[in-house]
């Protein structure tokens, strides 16, 4: 009785704990093939990072027979377990996202006779009853579908080992016992799942405005003329009560607004304002470390902050549009990249109307998806000289080669993964691309009152 009552604290926690989480990045699923043994299970995932995700599966069938109301005394059968298998997944595309493998905990209670096995597993359970405990370890590989915006199904195969130790009785539904079964033993993994994820694949429809922007080139001609950053125009005097706020970069009159377009390189961009964030990230941090990498964002946001509040304390002028572009890096499935951009724009706006009483009207968050056109605008820098490069010229041109001539972002991406056996593609990760994770505060427009 003991051992149920510790098992089931266990099933509490594996599902408690990952409740706490935000709900768009949980999963919910359950093994068919344990259903179709008629043991009710259930297993939880919630993503950690781009690749990672943790979680596991518990079942319990607490009946003897195969199913629940099956209590005739003449059939033999006799199958009663318990089982809970924390797990660790390392997604090799896109957290819940195509090939994974696996890494299990495993233990499981288990009350058996008069059950045979396919392929020969488990002799002794043919003839006697095993009534006992496996812990165990084990490994597993597997492969996530994506069928409709919020279901997937998972198919994954293992094996675990561990340590069994059981008491062995004469018939399913006796109580001689006969002897004791301990030692080492291998249990087979496999799975079907039928899996829920909580949050869409796809792009949802707004309430504010969203501006998602295309990240996919047309395809180039053979001779490309070198792209040129977009030169805004200077302010315009204007009377001199509203003039101090255009000294500030950030700040340009209402009649100067310019709409996001996947062609405007904002790294370029005098005056634009930027909140960086960990990978597969979104929430505002005024300072974190990533790797080798130390943020501040501290004095950014406390410029946002400031420039915001003085024109709405102005009393000749008054604020028309805050334009906010959130980015995200190339790594990783498009469409997840192209919500995570709007996530940490609509992140920024969420920070700046805690600290100040900004109507969300007066917002235009922007989800620009994967900051591929940035990307390129800074290996051609790179390659004419411009900033230092741990990547060779002749590397710089495969990486320019692969921005240029291939039009489908995960093609692109795999390619880049490819250059020189991957030792491109470590060095993009660890000093290029963690730039792009931003969220850009990049135009305030004013209007005189």
């Amino acid at each position: 009785m003991k051992k149920w009552v510790c098992s089931l604290a266990l099933v509490g926690l594996v599902v408690l704990v990952p409740l706490r989480v935000d709900a768009q990045e949980f999963s919910m699923r359950t093994n068919l093939l344990w259903d179709a043994v008629s043991e009710p299970n259930i297993g939880l995932e919630f993503s950690v990072s781009d690749h990672w995700s943790v979680g596991g599966n518990a079942g319990l069938k607490s009946w003897p027979r195969w199913l629940a109301w099956d209590w005739d005394v003449q059939n033999p059968t006799h199958w009663r377990n318990f089982a809970i298998v924390p797990e660790a997944r390392y997604y090799f595309n896109q957290v819940y996202d195509g090939l994974f493998l696996a890494c299990d905990a495993i233990y499981t209670h288990y009350n058996v006779g008069s059950v045979k096995f396919p392929f020969g597993l488990y002799p002794e359970v043919r003839d006697y009853r095993l009534q006992g405990d496996f812990y165990g370890g084990g490994l597993s590989l597997g492969y996530s579908w994506w069928i409709a915006p919020h279901w997937r199904i998972e198919a994954e195969a293992g094996v675990g080992v561990g340590y069994v130790k059981a008491d062995k009785f004469e018939c399913a539904h006796c109580g001689s016992q006969v002897g004791t079964k301990e030692g080492v033993a291998l249990v087979p993994k496999l799975g079907i799942n039928l899996a829920y994820n909580f949050k869409r694949r796809e792009q949802k429809k707004q309430e504010i405005l969203e501006i998602i922007a295309p990240m996919e080139p047309e395809p180039q001609p053979a001779v490309e003329p070198e792209p040129q950053p977009v030169v805004e125009p200077e302010p315009q005097p204007v009377s001199d009560p509203i003039l101090p706020f255009l000294q500030h970069p950030v700040v340009r009159m209402a009649s100067e607004y310019q709409p996001y377009t996947p062609q405007r390189i904002l790294r370029k961009e005098k005056g634009a304002l930027y909140v960086f964030f960990p990978v597969g990230n979104a929430d505002v941090r005024r300072s974190f470390t990533e790797g080798s990498t130390s943020r501040d964002n501290g004095p950014t946001l406390d410029e946002i902050i400031d420039v915001t509040d003085q024109i709405l304390k102005a009393p000749i002028a008054q604020i028309s549009c805050i334009q906010i572009i959130g980015m995200s890096s190339v790594e990783g499935a498009s469409d997840r990249n192209r919500n995570l951009s709007l996530d940490r724009a609509r992140a920024l706006q969420r920070y700046i109307q805690d600290k100040l009483p900004v109507p969300s009207g007066l917002f235009e968050i922007v989800g620009g998806g994967e900051a591929w056109t940035e990307l390129k605008d800074i290996i051609q820098d790179l390659k004419a000289g411009v900033g230092k490069s741990q990547l060779s010229s002749d590397q710089l041109d495969q990486v320019l080669e692969v921005l240029e001539n291939d039009g489908d972002a995960a093609s692109r991406e795999r390619k880049l993964k490819a250059l020189d056996g991957g030792r491109v593609y470590r060095i993009l990760v660890e000093t290029l691309l963690k730039d792009l994770r931003n969220s850009g505060y990049v135009r305030v427009y004013i209007e005189s009152k």
